[in-house]
């Protein structure tokens, strides 16, 4: 009896294998017949699973770049069978989809999942450009992010890294000097985007640790969404499904979070009073709201981390950096950094480009959709083509730079070869470029190298234990994490 049962199941199980793949092939077959468009060379595909057999092994980024030394700085990837996406990891063709034909390669081809968390793909980052996407953007960069915004944002961040700092010491206190400061660095960055969307009286700490939880969850459960996007029968696995039901929780979370605050009559310069002057509904409203937060706090406070795990395993660029710092603040009569200080800081911001070069925090930056036909290189890209830029890989041309996988912030001190010079600044694109470039880049280059300033001039930081240095391994969700957390032992500078 129980090897009938057995027999049946495989029977069902293998045949339902068939009919889906038969199924997926003949879709792939048929997109194939009804196109003119001649996809790039790539790697050899396999039934099913398309490339993802050579996906796997090392970071995404990292494969696409090593795979593009093969099959070319153009080619095609088959993310599972039926998901093709052009691949590009040449400056030259990455500016040419990104800032010369950006409003061709302007529209989105997101997860289905997301359309949980973004109004039906309402907000920024999820929607196609058009008069929506353009209002909701200029909103947020003309008036909540404006530069009369961000500098009235100065005293408040004082206040909040002088409290980080304290939280720093108690914690060393307590734990031996060692100390995790990612979450440290992403309560300061949720105060100030806090304030941004509410108002600068904003300070609700409960608020604060509630909207992280929100959003680690949300990060926890991303990983299912790309599965999905893979497999066209993917959505129908237990795994898939509970991943549906985490995100639509998270949807009434987000939801129970926000929506007190919406009956608030904030300042004239807020994103809540831009929203609601604009009459958007409710669900908009909440979810550019939550967008603002899941793409800003990550990004940011990462960034921080992964430069505090570069200059604990390079000592002697820390040192050079608080050197900078002592004898800008002595000379300045500062107690810390402040954020007027921050451009006058060559050394600073060449720390910052280096770890953006390094670990940027969107490698493969959201992938674009060609909204119309178009072409790349000279040849037809059909409508509805989804590509993908590796930013990683032109982070790392050996073309462009010198010992790419060396961290070296004086590759971006002033230099006077004039022709790489240009070249490095082309080449880096951490926000990406064009029409759809980062709409928070310079809150997100302010919170950074404010953070790093202040952090690396109360500090000295170093390993846990002698001869353990940071893992510098990532992962990638909606944005670059760290596999490792980091821990550093803290000593307060004299």
């Amino acid at each position: 009896m129980e090897k009938t049962i057995f027999s049946n199941s495989w029977i069902l199980t293998t045949s339902t294998l068939v009919v889906i793949t038969i199924i997926t092939m003949l879709m792939v077959y048929k997109r194939k017949k009804s196109s003119t468009m001649v996809w790039p060379t790539g790697p050899k595909t396999l039934p099913i699973i398309g490339n993802m057999h050579v996906l796997g092994g090392t970071a995404l980024q990292v494969v696409l770049h090593n795979l593009a030394k093969i099959h070319g700085n153009v080619m095609t990837i088959w993310i599972g069978s039926w998901r093709p996406v052009i691949v590009v990891s040449d400056i030259d063709r990455a500016w040419e989809v990104l800032v010369n034909k950006s409003s061709d390669y302007s529209a989105r081809d997101m997860p289905e999942i997301t359309k949980i968390i973004s109004a039906d793909w309402k907000t920024i980052s999820t929607s196609d450009s058009g008069p929506g996407w353009s209002n909701l953007r200029k909103g947020l960069q003309n008036v909540a992010l404006s530069p009369h915004n961000l500098a009235a944002q100065s005293q408040f961040q004082e206040k909040d890294i002088t409290k980080m700092i304290q939280s720093l010491k108690k914690e060393a206190a307590s734990n031996n000097g060692i100390v995790k400061p990612i979450d440290h660095l992403k309560k300061a960055t949720l105060r100030v985007i806090s304030r941004l969307i509410f108002g600068q009286d904003f300070d609700d700490d409960k608020y604060v640790d509630d909207m992280h939880h929100a959003i680690e969850e949300l990060i926890r459960v991303s990983g299912y969404a790309q599965l999905a996007e893979a497999f066209y029968y993917a959505k129908y696995l237990p795994s898939h499904k509970k991943a549906v039901r985490d995100v639509e929780e998270a949807n009434k979370r987000v939801k129970k979070l926000v929506r007190p605050f919406l009956s608030l009559n904030p300042p004239t310069n807020t994103y809540l009073h831009f929203l609601n002057s604009q009459k958007y509904d409710e669900e908009v409203i909440i979810f550019a709201i939550f967008e603002a937060y899941l793409l800003g706090v990550d990004s940011t406070s990462l960034t921080t981390a992964w430069a505090l795990a570069f200059l604990i395993r390079e000592p002697v660029v820390q040192d050079k950096l608080y050197q900078e710092l002592k004898d800008f603040t002595v000379k300045n009569d500062r107690e810390i950094v402040k954020v007027e200080d921050l451009n006058k800081l060559q050394y600073l911001q060449a720390v910052l480009k280096e770890t953006m070069r390094m670990k940027p925090i969107a490698p493969l930056a959201i992938p674009h959709k060609a909204c119309r036909d178009t072409s790349l290189m000279g040849k037809k890209i059909d409508q509805g083509t989804r590509v993908m830029v590796n930013i990683y890989a032109l982070h790392h041309n050996e073309k462009v730079w010198k010992e790419p996988f060396k961290f070296m912030p004086e590759r971006f001190l002033q230099t006077q070869d004039v022709v790489n010079g240009k070249a490095m600044e082309q080449s880096l694109l951490p926000f990406s470029a064009g029409m759809r470039i980062c709409a928070g880049m310079e809150l997100g280059k302010l919170q950074f190298s404010f953070s790093l300033a202040n952090l690396v001039n109360a500090f000295e930081w170093s390993c846990v234990s002698d001869g353990v240095l940071p893992d510098m391994s990532d992962q990638l969700g909606f944005v670059l994490l760290m596999k490792t957390p980091l821990q550093a032992r803290i000593i307060p500078r004299v």
